[in-house]
């Protein structure tokens, strides 16, 4: 079930083995999130469980689901379990079995400590181990605001009562922190995502498709090349940019534009509706779901990002990290500490107008789509791999030493998540 992952094998910085210190101690980690099939959530735990067990721990990766999906790289270090207890429409599963399945792959992994992702599956893991004859500590990873994604009335009152039993709980953001300590009354602890490097040959790919049209432009006009890039459904804003373009389409705007959509969901079908009845479906690509975004990128020219709210939008930071100018609305969560506006990115409110508005500065503005691209890679001197994975690694140290009555968990102060610049494009 695993695939490569040697390319951030490389990134690694070596360890020396001869020096054992507490802190050198391997530990035997769980790491439990629903499936690899998916997008920034997931993409991030593949990682990171991959680059603990770089870093000489037992990691063991527990998913809910049947594990025949899988969209992200796993390191060969690491042991996949899943469980197949994953409900959806089409296999139905009690939340019974759910509770017995996941509680007895816990004991039976024997952990130091479990590290969960996404807020249903850290709900799952918080009553999954209730009550245990030997407690296991849990850190539980918040990857969106509570503010803004609801999991119903039930579960959020679950929510607000089973975090703060965990022995840490993480965010993305200082927004998203506030939101945890202000409800749940926790003490979050605050660790962006990495942002992904381009592929070595990253830059030839760009340099050669900006030497040539990759789609025929309108009369003597050169297209500026949009992407947008996430999961077709309601909460990423798509139908929104697309009703924006079909604005401009009709308002007869002079600039040409193309729109390369990356992802699948729900909605596919909707907008592919709604771009025929605007009449811009020849501007639009559906690329659906694909492995890597860089070849994407690389014949791209604008990353937008239309989300009504996010968490740590890993495309928009990938798309930066690849020298596009990006436009984003305000979707809160980390979107607002990554981009200084006018300098490495325009950042616009987070509203329909807005958004149309930004649209239509970037098409017309060559010069600035050039000033913003060039400052965009600096978003590599921010978040890096290293520093993520120091990030966690103090934390579940931390709380597994705090559950034997060693050294508590460190606080926000004490956890650095900002890392030496890993190798990154530059224009």
């Amino acid at each position: 079930m695993s695939s490569s992952f040697h390319e951030s094998r490389r990134k690694l910085p070596a360890h020396d083995e001869n020096v054992i210190s507490q802190d050198s101690v391997p530990m035997k980690i769980a790491c439990v999130i629903h499936s690899l099939d998916g997008g920034g959530a997931e993409r991030v735990m593949a990682g990171l469980a991959s680059r603990l067990a770089m870093r000489h721990h037992d990691v063991d990766l527990i998913t809910l689901d049947n594990g025949q999906r899988q969209r992200h790289p796993l390191s060969d270090l690491v042991k996949w379990h899943p469980l197949d207890v994953l409900s959806t429409t089409d296999h139905r599963v009690s939340l019974p079995t759910r509770l017995k399945r996941l509680r007895a792959a816990i004991i039976v992994g024997g952990y130091d400590v479990v590290l969960s992702f996404c807020d249903s599956t850290n709900l799952l893991v918080m009553l999954s181990t209730r009550c245990m004859r030997r407690p296991v500590p849990i850190v539980l990873s918040e990857r969106s605001d509570p503010a803004q994604q609801s999991l119903g009335a039930a579960r959020e009152w679950l929510r607000d009562r089973m975090y703060p039993k965990a022995d840490a709980v993480i965010g993305l953001s200082d927004e998203v922190a506030t939101t945890l300590q202000s409800r749940m009354h926790v003490q979050p602890i605050v660790i962006p995502s990495a942002v992904e490097a381009p592929p070595h040959h990253y830059s030839d790919m760009r340099l050669a498709s900006h030497r040539r049209p990759v789609t025929p432009p309108i009369g003597n006009r050169s297209s500026v090349r949009l992407i947008a890039i996430g999961r077709l459904e309601p909460e990423k804003g798509v139908d929104r940019l697309l009703s924006a373009l079909a604005t401009l389409n009709e308002s007869g705007n002079s600039t040409d534009w193309r729109l390369k959509i990356l992802g699948d969901g729900s909605e596919m079908e909707r907008l592919r509706s709604f771009a025929e009845e605007h009449g811009i479906e020849s501007r639009i690509e559906f690329c659906g779901w694909v492995d890597s975004v860089w070849p994407h990128l690389a014949e791209s020219d604008v990353f937008v990002l239309p989300s009504l709210y996010e968490g740590f939008p890993s495309a928009m930071l990938e798309a930066m990290a690849g020298g596009l100018a990006v436009l984003a609305v305000d979707a809160g969560g980390g979107v607002r500490s990554v981009i200084r506006h006018g300098e490495n990115a325009w950042l616009v409110d987070n509203e329909a107008g807005p958004l149309l508005d930004g649209l239509r500065t970037l098409l017309s503005d060559a010069a600035l789509r050039g000033r913003l691209a060039n400052s965009a890679p600096e978003v590599c001197d921010q978040f890096g791999w290293d520093a993520m994975v120091d990030a966690y690694e103090r934390v579940l140290r931390g709380a597994a030493r705090s559950s034997s009555g060693g050294t508590p968990v460190p606080t926000d102060g004490d956890v650095e998540a900002h890392p030496p610049a890993p190798d990154c494009v530059t224009q």
